[in-house]
């Protein structure tokens, strides 16, 4: 079993690989569906004709959503003969919960069949940011990126969530694996709309009222505090995601960078020489920093 998943991950990594552009990319995975979707939903016309199942993307609100409709949340999956919720290995040796898992990778039966799924997906860099704030922010959202590179589970540290948002609704073969796409700028109105077109009007997102919940769901800082070269290196470690989730072909402009180990470490360094010097001019001329601004969030 554990050879099949180690198939599907190199298999996924060859196909991603060989997409030269993000037309072809988006033939491939059929993404224009996504934008007459959205157009569906907001119509009120979203066909919700099976039970729905919730398919978690990390860093996506997640969290808040299986706290309200906690039945809709996988919890285990049997692996190689036993019943376990966090024994599936994406990522070298280690193993995520299951429900951060993208279905491709799922021993089968998989726990989505017979629903249909919804889940959440949100601009990389912002999503990026959240695990920054989740960590507390103790180092540059630049040094998380890069650890992706070195640390021995890759994309999988942190319980899977760095992981591609777009192999969560798509499998390696093109077929699609989440059925209601919705988008996070846009939440609180399309969850509300997928709700009442499932017969479920008495569910509706809860404001979101604490520190916790406002770090890691509140707007990223400006691209100016982030740096705009770290900033498109964001976006280019994730060009699939913002290809086929959020249209932008962005393949040229990433061909340019250098996106190894090395690239990022100079990266990151001059973004914290740049940070440095910031802080400085701020207390000269008595203003927040990005991180002061940031941890004011209530």
């Amino acid at each position: 079993m554990r050879s099949l998943w180690w198939a599907a991950l190199l298999g996924a990594a060859l196909r991603t690989a060989a997409f030269e552009s993000c037309a072809e990319a988006r033939r491939y995975y059929r993404a224009d569906d996504l934008a007459e979707e959205a157009r569906r939903l907001r119509a009120g016309r979203a066909n919700v004709s099976r039970p729905l199942r919730f398919l978690h993307v990390p860093k996506n609100a997640g969290t808040t959503i299986q706290r309200l409709l906690p039945e809709l949340r996988p919890r285990t999956t049997v692996v190689d003969g036993r019943t376990c919720g966090k024994c599936v290995k994406v990522g070298g040796p280690c193993a995520c919960s299951l429900w951060h898992v993208p279905p491709r990778y799922l021993p089968r039966p998989s726990p989505y069949a017979g629903h249909a799924t919804f889940c959440v997906a949100r601009d990389p860099v912002d999503r990026v940011l959240s695990q920054w704030r989740m960590e507390g922010a103790h180092r540059s959202a630049c040094l998380v990126m890069r650890e992706r590179l070195t640390h021995r589970c890759g994309a999988a540290m942190s319980d899977c969530h760095l992981w591609p948002q777009h192999e969560y609704v798509w499998d390696a073969a093109g077929r699609r694996t989440c059925a209601h796409v919705l988008a996070f700028d846009d939440l609180s109105d399309q969850f509300r709309r997928l709700m009442r077109a499932a017969g479920r009007d008495d569910v509706t997102l809860p404001p979101v009222t604490s520190r916790r919940s406002a770090l890691h769901h509140g707007a990223a800082a400006p691209e100016t505090d982030l740096g705009a070269n770290v900033t498109l290196m964001i976006r280019c470690a994730y060009k699939l995601d913002e290809c086929l989730l959020r249209g932008r072909d962005i393949f040229e402009e990433c061909a340019r960078l250098d996106l190894t180990l090395d690239g990022w470490t100079r990266a990151c360094d001059r973004s914290a020489g740049r940070k440095r010097r910031c802080r400085v001019h701020c207390r000269k001329r008595g203003t927040a920093s990005a991180r002061e601004r940031l941890h004011k969030i209530s």
